[in-house]
């Protein structure tokens, strides 16, 4: 299934160092005399899953922190997390890199405020980028010295971190971060010219706050000894702010972005700002939904992510594209498998800038590749991407760069029940 073509029925993938040489049906594939094959059996190949935003230092948090209206839930959450220790924080990583190459994601954007990411990713053979988060309202130098600072840690990061491991930074969101602080980041010669992410127009709180300076995530915010962001030029509305005040970089990951119209739509496109879908968390959190054919109408490049168990679901991208498809629905729209299915590989990998090598099997494209066996009575002939999609259907194996990483038994490179062993007591602290 190479999501940029056709169903291939009886096909294989010809790989050579790390690359996809040829998609076809097996017969009809060039000599491969001195290459291993690789039988699958009854088994569907597709795209290794793009998940374009989670947090895996988050994993822990499925369930401790009620749902509720967003503002509410992210006081409850910031106090609930403000005795989680690093130690916890790197289980959770490990616990969640693990999770997500069980569910066939073999590309993972995450945002965490300690860059566990980046040991987790790098262990598990996972492709990733991993933002380390920065949060304040600095300005002068005060802000040039926390960016400073914030850059040493990214670098040695990006020390740390194996070749299919990429750092960048994240500025939290603009009631976290402030015009000044911001503004730092993208001229820093280390962060700004790396990958940059934030969660952007994700709640009608976070409206409030910026056009009003009221609100329940003003009372989250304050709850814990803090002041919210704010961003005087512009407006009304979120876009508008983070436009006037030179937040808006090309390329910039903006994760969720409910609560725009048209008009921010078309900023969007114009600034090359790329758009992160994650409607599990967005109805969970009462923030409403994406509207994604507009979006992507007026020229917004837009995937899909799964944001963490502490506000949605477990790292599952396939669940996600179910998600979306029950809010396409709602919003009168015919959501089709098939573009489910391009959201979370091919409209991922474009949204981080990687679709020249991920997203779909090609020729030239990197070979992250996924196995997924279907349920017995899938409709595999009439649809086989809802087959994949269905939540019967069984995520077999896994390649990145052409490499296993994930086979019958569970994660190829990593100690599954030692990560699950140290996930559980540090799930029990946390508790």
């Amino acid at each position: 299934m190479p999501v940029e073509g056709p169903v291939v029925r009886d096909g294989g993938v010809l790989i050579r160092d790390g690359v996809i040489e040829a998609v076809g049906r097996e017969r009809d594939l060039p000599p491969c005399d001195d290459a291993p094959v690789t039988d699958m059996g009854d088994a569907v190949l597709i795209p290794g899953l793009v998940d374009a935003h989670c947090h895996l230092e988050w994993a822990l948090m499925g369930g401790l922190v009620p749902d509720a209206r967003f503002g509410e839930w992210l006081g409850s959450f910031v106090r609930r997390t403000a005795e989680v220790t690093p130690a916890d924080r790197e289980a959770a990583a490990r616990y969640g890199a693990l999770m997500a190459l069980r569910h066939g994601t073999t590309t993972l954007a995450d945002s965490g405020p300690s860059g566990f990411g980046v040991g987790a990713a790098t262990a598990a053979g996972l492709r990733a980028v991993v933002h380390m988060e920065i949060f304040g309202r600095d300005s002068g130098a005060e802000a040039r010295e926390k960016v400073t600072r914030h850059g040493e840690a990214v670098l040695a990061a990006r020390d740390a971190a194996g070749p299919r491991v990429r750092v960048g930074v994240s500025p939290h969101s603009p009631y976290t971060v402030g015009p000044a602080l911001w503004a730092e980041v993208l001229a820093d010669p280390i962060l700004g010219a790396g990958s940059v992410a934030t969660h952007v127009a994700e709640s009608p709180d976070e409206v409030m706050l910026l056009d009003g300076g009221v609100g329940p995530l003003v009372d989250a915010i304050r709850s814990v000894g803090r002041d919210p962001a704010r961003w005087p030029g512009g407006g009304p509305g979120v876009i508008s702010r983070l436009d006037a005040g030179g937040a808006l970089a090309p390329g910039l990951i903006a994760a969720h972005c409910v609560q725009v119209d048209e008009g921010d739509a078309a900023v969007l496109a114009d600034h090359d700002v790329r758009v992160v879908h994650c409607p599990h968390s967005n109805m969970r959190l009462e923030c409403g939904d994406a509207p994604i054919e507009m979006l992507e109408a007026l020229g917004v490049t837009v995937g899909l992510g799964t944001d963490s168990p502490a506000s949605a679901g477990a790292y599952d991208m396939r669940d996600e594209a179910r998600w979306a498809a029950e809010v396409a629905a709602r919003r009168g729209a015919r959501p089709v498998a098939a573009d489910m299915l391009a959201m979370a590989t091919m409209g991922s990998a474009r949204v981080l800038g990687m679709d020249d090598q991920l997203g779909s099997l090609v020729p030239g494209k990197r070979a992250d590749i996924v196995a997924i066996r279907p349920a017995e009575d899938a409709p595999l002939e009439a649809d086989p991407q809802l087959a994949v999609l269905d939540p019967r259907a069984k995520v077999v194996a896994a390649w990145v760069d052409g490499q296993q990483v994930l086979d019958a038994d569970g994660a190829v490179l990593l100690d599954g029940p030692a990560i699950v062993a140290g996930a559980t007591e540090a799930r029990d602290r946390i508790m």
